[in-house]
């Protein structure tokens, strides 16, 4: 099926020529004058050849020197020439020679007197990626030997000797051995085995054997299941898109089997060789499946893609596909990207990877189409005629997609091009390939004037806010360019990179998954996850100005400011041209300049202080903006990725909310506060007295006295169960140190509670003894009872940010923390074990540092604000040196956002008073800056 490529020379542009990249390489590469090369080694050493089987201690050597010599020589130049499509079009050619070289010397030395038609009938011939050419520096090499019939011990020993031979050269070889009767009964049976087929070419020996198999294969199979084929393959492509992520902007993508990567790509080519029966994607212009610049834009990606993965081959030095941050961070530069000014070079280069994914995207829309049209002949039925009936100009149902009728043009019919996106949504429909071609080919009509068009923006806005997901429809408009050409300060975040370990996804992409998570909460479908944003969002009276300040909460990202001030100003430039009255605009202006308020103050501070949530209350104003924040943030912070929103979290939110609303209805933040913990007062001795007859209304009224107001709004009836039992066992018992620890898989963590005596440093020991046993604090709360026992609560997880369930690690999480309290373990040596076993990609991430204390939030504490990337041991330094400048502390939060953490402290000094010297702050900003600096010379600490 597949054409020797390497016998042809032309002039043809090299995008078109970079289709057949084995004839590419011939004209873009010096392969010739290696093949010379590796000819004269030969010519050196002709005994071995002429011998193998005699010789082949003496011929593996020179073997070995040929390929290392013809290797060599191909990574110089694409080091120098960054070409990836010359790359793998000449290794493939270097491989034909070495393999037809081996192929060639071993028949002739077996059989030296035979004439042709005596010779075992045996051709070689090459499958997969190797097959079309396209042979990166460390892919599989895939060989089919084939024989008239079942496989002999003579075609067995010829097989043998060059399949040992190949591997002792150290080659990665994939082979099957088959006669040609074998090999198409295989292929009728087997997707993978037909598919390796599809892309064979002869290599050596018995080129009619190579024919007779491969016109079998046609008349037999390939001509009689092309729909059966082309279905398996997307049934097979969705099925790996659903194995890893469904969405093709995940921050580190498999650039081979990722959505919009080479994967994609070899789906679409054997869909072309199996379906139109062509030899080249370029010949599906003359089909008119694509357009001249589609098929350019096929091959510069597939160019692009090839290209990339040769420098990661040759980075690990072994076949490695995942586009990890390190990985990005080395390769950017090799490809031109540098840093500047204004961008870093890496952030500029994963926007190219990110854009030519959505090209892999747009090109496999177009296949499909082509595909329905030709394969499938659907005729237009009866619904499809009464549904074109309701349609209104230009629109028709064409194939069970809205389409343009078909003389009509966008030229004439400009607001179809965003009036067909609600339609799309009002009835459920796809839209035609052919018809999201179109509109990008028009897309130089969206102008200031169609920008500007009352009509189109209320098309729009029914768009964002219809009472269906907007998503698909969202995606697919960015996907085809009309989203950021409608709007240019979303274009701005199309495919823009955001740089660290927290977020899945570019910009753009989390945006408009956010918006489908907000049709989630609105429709109810996350009331067991978020039930009070399920609540409130039905209290809401601007609905619409909640789904357009989530479409625009992080358009300002990357402008080198604060992006929630800077987006603030966007949107009030945008919302009156879409149409937004004053006070609706305003209103959104308020929700994008404050979309991390909410989570700020739930995850950092200390909702039990009156002062936190009077500040949070003044600057929110009303309940409709508390509703209108809570369900927005809610969206937002599960659009960032797996895993990001879990129970802790969700507690924290309706905490605020709940504070926030009752101060908001008139209810003092102090009077709430202690409504709160009286509430719990009860719960509390109702259900110990149900649990145990130990608990009476006296020890009952003892447990709650021993402990402040604070503690008694911080955690949920289960936990203050368990707490009260543990303090009664350490009150009862003789030991030191009391621990429980409680896997919380809905929370993903595990929840360690220790009991006792409260001393200087004692929580940067338990934060040390967390850290040398490889487990992760992700949340804390010390709680400092009136008898001066100490309570610390902590929520730990594993290395792959889950709860630790195991007994035997639990175990020796509990062992590591018992010999770090009582200075048994040497906790520095701990932390040093942990760095070397940080991942490369992870330390290289770099991270604004920052130190911040505060006076005006807490009434009775300083808040200490701890911002940088996080490190192994982090959390026990900071409270180290926090214990050495004697300052007390009375609560942390500790909150990581993947690679970065924020630590809050409320403090006091050695006098239990507010730290308010300006030289003692600054003697803690900069002692603070320094222990950052030290934990990871990636944290950038200002001079």
């Amino acid at each position: 099926m597949a054409a020797d490529q390497t016998t042809e020379q032309t002039t043809l542009p090299s995008w078109m020529l970079a289709f057949q990249p084995m004839t590419y390489a011939r004209d873009a590469s010096e392969i010739d004058d290696v093949l010379k090369t590796l000819d004269r080694i030969k010519a050196d050493n002709m005994v071995s050849f002429d011998q193998p089987f005699d010789q082949r201690a003496a011929l593996l050597p020179v073997l070995k020197t040929m390929l290392e010599t013809g290797r060599m020589a191909l990574k110089t130049a694409f080091m120098a020439n960054n070409d990836g499509a010359a790359y793998v079009g000449a290794h493939s050619i270097l491989m034909d020679h070495m393999i037809r070289l081996i192929h060639d010397s071993v028949s002739h030395s077996k059989w030296p007197d035979a004439r042709a038609d005596q010779l075992p009938k045996l051709a070689l011939l090459a499958t997969g990626g190797y097959g079309r050419g396209e042979l990166s520096p460390h892919s599989d090499i895939d060989l089919l030997f084939l024989t008239d019939v079942k496989p002999d011990a003579k075609h067995v020993e010829v097989i043998e000797f060059m399949l040992y031979l190949l591997w002792d050269l150290g080659l990665d070889i994939g082979h099957a051995s088959r006669s040609v009767r074998q090999a198409i009964h295989a292929a009728k049976d087997d997707l993978t085995i037909r598919t390796a087929l599809l892309e064979a070419r002869h290599l050596a020996g018995d080129a009619s054997l190579t024919e007779k198999l491969l016109n079998q294969f046609h008349q037999d199979i390939s001509a009689d299941t092309a729909k059966h084929f082309i279905a398996a393959k997307l049934e097979e492509r969705d099925a790996r898109h659903r194995r890893g992520d469904a969405r093709r902007y995940m921050l580190e993508p498999n650039i081979k089997e990722g959505k919009g990567g080479l994967r994609d790509l070899h789906t679409l080519f054997w869909i072309s060789r199996y379906g139109f029966e062509v030899n080249s994607v370029f010949e599906l212009v003359n089909r008119k499946v694509l357009t001249h610049s589609e098929a350019r834009s096929f091959s510069n990606a597939q160019r692009f893609l090839w290209t990339l993965r040769c420098h990661m081959h040759f980075r690990t030095n072994r076949e490695d596909d995942r586009l990890s941050f390190d990985v990005q961070m080395d390769i950017a530069p090799l490809l031109g990207y540098r840093d500047r000014a204004d961008s870093k070079g890496v952030e500029r280069f994963m926007r190219r990877y990110f854009l030519t994914a959505t090209t892999v995207g747009s090109l496999t829309r177009i296949f499909c189409a082509a595909i329905a049209d030709d394969f499938k002949k659907t005729t237009r039925t009866f619904r499809d005629s009464l549904q074109w009936i309701r349609l209104p100009k230009p629109f028709m149902i064409k194939t069970g997609r809205i389409a343009l009728e078909d003389r009509a043009r966008f030229s004439d019919w400009q607001m179809a091009m965003i009036d067909i996106f609600r339609l799309a949504l009002d009835n459920g429909y796809d839209i035609h390939p052919q018809t999201l071609r179109q509109i990008t080919r028009n897309l130089n009509l969206v102008d200031d004037d169609f920008r500007l068009d009352i009509a189109n923006n209320a098309s729009f806005v029914a768009i964002l806010t219809h009472k269906k997901s907007p998503e698909r429809v969202l995606r697919l408009m960015n996907e085809v360019g009309i989203l950021g050409k409608f709007l240019p300060d979303f274009d701005r975040i199309v495919a823009m990179m955001q740089y660290d370990m927290y977020h899945s996804y570019t910009v753009d992409e989390h945006t408009i998954f956010a918006m489908g998570i907000l049709h989630q909460i609105e429709t109810g479908d996350l009331r067991d996850i978020a039930p009070v944003a399920s609540h409130a969002v039905k209290e809401i009276d601007g609905r619409d100005e909640l789904h357009i300040a989530l479409l625009l909460h992080d358009i300002a990202k990357g402008r080198g400011g604060d992006h929630s001030i800077l987006g603030a100003e966007v949107a009030r430039q945008v919302c009156p041209r879409l149409g937004l009255s004053a006070a609706a605009t305003e209103t959104i202006a308020w929700l994008v300049r404050n979309h991390l308020l909410m989570s700020e103050t739930a995850f950092r501070y200390d909702l039990n202080d009156p002062a936190t949530i009077t500040h949070f209350v003044n600057a929110v104003q009303s309940p409709e903006r508390l509703n209108l924040l809570l369900v927005l943030t809610v969206a937002d912070i599960r659009a960032v990725g797996p895993n990001v929103w879990n129970g802790w979290k969700a507690a924290l939110m309706r905490d605020l909310y709940h504070r926030a609303m009752a101060v908001l209805l008139g209810a003092e933040a102090s009077a709430v506060a202690e409504h709160m913990a009286g509430a719990n007062h009860e719960e509390l001795a109702t259900a110990l007295a149900r649990q145990d007859q130990w608990w009476d209304a006296k020890t009952t009224q003892h447990h709650i006295d021993m402990f402040y107001p604070n503690y008694w709004t911080s955690f949920d009836l289960e936990s203050y169960i368990r707490h009260a039992d543990m303090c009664r066992q350490f009150e009862q018992g003789d030991e030191l140190v009391g621990i429980s620890m409680t896997p919380d898989e809905a929370r993903n963590a595990t929840e360690i509670a220790i009991i006792t005596a409260d001393d200087v440093g004692l929580f940067s020991r338990i934060a040390g003894g967390v850290a040398a046993s490889g487990a992760n604090i992700v949340d804390a709360r010390v709680t400092t009872r009136k008898d001066g026992l100490t309570l610390d609560v902590l929520w730990v997880q594993d290395q792959d940010k889950q709860a630790i369930t195991e007994k035997a690690r639990l175990n020796k999480l509990k062992t590591a923390l018992k010999k770090a309290m009582t200075g048994q373990l040497d906790i520095n040596s701990a932390m040093e074990t942990r760095w070397r076993q940080t991942p490369t990609r992870i330390r290289r991430i770099s991270a604004p540092a920052r130190v911040l204390i505060n006076n005006h939030i807490s009434s009775t504490h300083s808040i200490l604000e701890i911002n940088g990337k996080d490190a192994p041991g982090l959390l026990y330094r900071i409270t180290h040196v926090l214990a050495g400048l004697g300052i007390q502390i009375q609560l942390a939060s500790v909150s990581t956002y993947g690679d970065r953490v924020v630590d809050v402290f409320y403090v006091k000094d050695s006098f239990g008073l507010k730290i308010e010297s300006q030289n003692r702050i600054d003697t803690i900003r900069n002692t603070l800056l320094k222990v950052l600096e030290d934990s990871d010379p990636a944290n950038q600490v200002a001079a």
